[in-house]
């Protein structure tokens, strides 16, 4: 299969990725007009850091001024999941060189992550269980399929954030506080769909655990503390299972 054919399968993957992004770009494009961000502010964050929860988090301390260190600092943590995701895609690109895989890297999100993952996996189960004739797909016919769905999804993010900005212009005030649970909402049914063991359900009760007193301490900086607390506690269980599973 060409480069130009498996970049077409991966936009034909892309397209639940589509529509999951067009309300949550439009989402954050109105409550970043609402807060003060212009039309060329919005584009180049979504372009340049591309990743809705950590554009909803920094737009409170934005927008009240916030030192440059604690809008960093609170994207570097929401954005630390994309290094787990891009080890666990690295193998699927054996042979392609560094630069075009630097490049690529930055269209990685939690949904451009998931889809080629899956649809890897899928197709080396297939070539183990009825070997064929026809040569095995290299890193670059990987490469491909995952810049198929991720460039895509990637303008879709982009266009939407901005026809989020053009929309609000025509919204009444006060509307977009109710944006605010669009996010929630959208993790919400995530963790519906993949809450499986039981250390998921240790993680939410941290959270509300840790929520409180974080917030109390510090309504700055009690949150990013809160959430690296949680982070590591959910990556001890993960690490403390794999182990186990091993050994046993």
């Amino acid at each position: 299969m060409s480069f130009s054919a498996r970049f077409r399968q991966g936009m034909k993957a892309a397209i639940p990725i589509w529509v999951a992004f067009v309300p949550s770009s439009l989402a954050w494009g109105i409550a970043a007009q609402a807060h003060g961000l212009t039309l060329t502010e919005i584009i180049l964050m979504s372009a340049w850091v591309y990743s809705g929860p950590a554009q909803f988090a920094v737009l409170v301390p934005l927008a009240e001024g916030r030192s440059a260190i604690h809008v960093l600092v609170a994207g570097f943590l929401m954005n630390l999941r994309f290094l787990p995701m891009s080890t666990a895609l690295a193998p699927f690109f054996r042979g392609v060189k560094r630069v075009p895989l630097l490049i690529s890297s930055h269209v990685v999100s939690a949904s451009s992550f998931i889809v080629p993952y899956v649809q890897f996996h899928k197709e080396r189960e297939a070539a183990l269980r009825e070997p064929t004739d026809a040569p095995p797909i290299d890193g670059y016919g990987n490469l491909a399929f995952f810049l198929g769905v991720g460039a895509t999804a990637f303008t879709v993010w982009v266009v939407g954030t901005a026809s989020g900005f053009l929309l609000a212009l025509g919204v009444p005030p006060g509307f977009e506080e109710a944006l605010r649970f669009i996010l929630p909402g959208y993790f919400a049914g995530l963790l519906v769909a993949e809450m499986k063991g039981w250390n998921m359900a240790v993680i939410c009760l941290l959270s509300l655990v840790a929520a409180v007193p974080g917030a109390l301490a510090s309504s700055a900086w009690g949150w990013i503390v809160a959430a690296t607390v949680i982070a590591t506690a959910g990556w001890g269980i993960e690490e403390w299972k794999l182990h186990a599973s091993r050994s046993s």
